[in-house]
């Protein structure tokens, strides 16, 4: 891309100095970055969110707490011209970084294990699905965050490209397709996307795909369908399921579009997240296997980000394909839905077929070095 200079320069210059910024591109929009002048985050309760405009706002998978927000006091934006971005010299960043370090990543044998207590919960019909994650170590470090940002942008046109720091958070890195919902006036459209192939072996058409598969995608359809139904949203419409090609897997997505009818968007947030995408059904259970099953905190993977703009365009994405990037390495958080016909290697597959989205990004910023 034409800014790529200025675009590298200015992340590079946020990650050295530690500012608290969030850079972003949704699959239709131009790159934006909204650095804070000071490091520290605002938090804000959900009946707040009508007052917010141009701020990136992001939560983790759980959600004990108001909502952080990061500011736009410096707003530069990436198109044909390249902005002046030594504007971003105005903010101050964090004295240090979080006192954190990658924690031990989870077994093949460890994952398998899971899976399978997991499908005896689905057996006795009490758990109809559950989505289990692990954590992938990966040789790349923070400093090569800015890199791996701008070559994404280029290898995922269809998602929301993210890179985000702040003082509490870390370094988080993420290109997710799952778009949690976009609001804009009175009208959301959300996706209901589950069920994963490789790219090159899934059919074209969605009754194409196994038992499985379609399945897994029907449970979160039905499932957002119902929470949308209990906010007593007026008009739900549905189209699909389609199959939505996204780097080298595949998935099946729905398209939902409901008109909001007096409730509030945060409101239909809240109500969504989690979703049985990265949760499970019902959600109650599906928690307590995965507390039981992962051996560390979630973080912001499998939470939702992206800009929010009160009175204009609200755009947020579940954060999935997303690593958190330390001084000396990162961790990659991929998941797969696991059902009654799950089979664990095959779980396990999906894993590493997800991690291959982020790999073959690695691979191409080593090979543009090289050469």
């Amino acid at each position: 891309m034409s800014t790529a200079p200025a675009l590298l320069e200015a992340l590079e210059y946020c990650v050295a100095h530690r500012l608290t910024f969030a850079a972003f591109r949704t699959p239709s929009g131009q790159v934006t970055l909204w650095a804070q002048q000071t490091p520290e985050l605002d938090r804000v309760d959900n009946g707040l969110w009508w007052e917010l405009n141009d701020v990136f706002l992001f939560a983790p998978f759980d959600i004990q707490e108001r909502i952080p927000i990061i500011r736009s006091d410096v707003e530069l934006t990436f198109g044909d011209a390249e902005p002046a971005w030594h504007r971003l010299m105005e903010c101050t960043g964090a004295a240090s970084d979080p006192a954190s370090s990658p924690r031990p990543a989870m077994a093949k044998q460890e994952f398998e294990t899971a899976v399978r207590k997991a499908q005896e919960h689905c057996r006795t019909g009490k758990l109809e699905k559950a989505v289990l994650s692990r954590s992938i170590d990966l040789d790349v470090s923070k400093q090569d965050a800015p890199r791996l940002f701008v070559e994404a942008l280029d290898q995922r046109p269809e998602a929301l490209v993210t890179l985000v720091a702040t003082p509490e958070h870390g370094v988080w890195l993420g290109a997710s397709p799952e778009r949690l919902i976009l609001a804009e006036n009175d009208i959301v459209h959300i996706d209901a996307m589950a069920g994963t192939l490789r790219s090159a072996e899934a059919p074209t058409q969605a009754q194409d795909w196994g038992e499985k598969e379609r399945h897994e995608q029907n449970v979160v359809t039905r499932t957002i369908t119902g929470t949308l139904i209990d906010l007593g949203i007026p008009s739900i419409s549905l189209e699909g399921p389609e199959v939505m090609i996204t780097g080298s897997i595949a998935h099946l997505r729905t398209r939902i579009t409901a008109t909001a009818g007096g409730r509030s968007v945060g409101d239909v947030v809240l109500a969504l997240h989690p979703t049985p995408a990265v949760c499970g059904v019902p959600l109650d259970l599906a928690r307590t296997v995965i507390l039981e099953s992962e051996s560390r905190d979630r973080e912001l993977y499998a939470g939702f980000w992206g800009p929010w703009s009160a009175d204009g365009r609200m755009e947020l994405f579940v954060n999935i394909r997303c690593m958190r990037l330390f001084d000396t390495g990162a961790q990659l958080h991929v998941g797969a839905g696991i059902t009654a016909g799950s089979i664990a290697a095959s779980e396990w597959d999906e894993t590493e077929h997800k991690a291959d989205s982020w790999r073959s990004v690695i691979q191409a910023l080593a090979t543009t070095r090289v050469s």
